[in-house]
């Protein structure tokens, strides 16, 4: 009976770290990058920010290209538009423009009210002052 205790202890003892050192060396021989630290962000694919640069120009470079088109199209109208013209300006379809300026409401870009049988699309106060400016 000893001797089962004994074989367990020593199992326990040695043999499972055994098991997790040869593991933990194996994973990071399979996968040495990950002992690199943090991979560095190419300059290209996020510019640097300018502390002069306006709010616009920062939500715009967020955007992806229709969301963009959506905005682009709303500052050049003064920062409110129905929902449709908004649609025909910009040629999309009545769903996607639905979906892109739901996307744009989400993230507090656009603010939408009721208007008859469409929305009142208005630009957000926080980038309506910054686009007079320029």
């Amino acid at each position: 009976m000893n001797s089962g205790v004994s074989g367990s202890f020593w199992l326990v003892l040695f043999v499972a770290p055994l098991f997790v050192f040869v593991g933990v060396l194996g994973y990071a021989l399979a996968f040495p990058e990950l002992g690199e630290g943090k991979p560095e962000i190419e300059s290209s694919s996020v510019p640097p920010v300018k502390e002069e640069e306006l709010a616009l120009d920062a939500v715009l470079r967020v955007l992806n290209e229709d969301e963009r088109e959506v905005v682009e199209t709303l500052v050049g109208e003064g920062g409110t538009m129905l929902q449709k013209d908004i649609r025909w300006k910009t040629s999309f379809s009545r769903v996607k423009t639905h979906r892109i300026l739901f996307r744009l409401a989400k993230r507090g870009i656009v603010s939408a009210e009721k208007h008859y049988n469409t929305n009142k699309i208005t630009l957000a106060d926080w980038l309506q002052k910054e686009s007079v400016r320029k």
